[in-house]
């Protein structure tokens, strides 16, 4: 069974102290909303066909987000 035809990418930066490579990214998110980060921009677009994107979804989550 083929994954959603559109799905919605946001790409967020994050300006923190934490080093994101010990800290999760949920963690980042709950610092700069805090007020102890800042989040410099967040820019959302719907797309098409998100298998297809070069930092798109794998094939499996897609079939998988499609089940539920």
């Amino acid at each position: 069974m083929a994954g959603p035809r559109e799905l919605w990418k946001t790409t967020i930066v994050i300006w923190t102290k934490d080093d994101p490579q010990k800290v999760p990214v949920s963690r980042l998110a709950a610092v700069a909303e805090g007020g102890e980060g800042y989040i410099g921009r967040a820019h959302s677009e719907r797309v098409a066909n998100p298998g297809a994107q070069e930092d798109g979804p794998s094939e499996e989550w897609l079939e998988e987000l499609e089940v539920d």
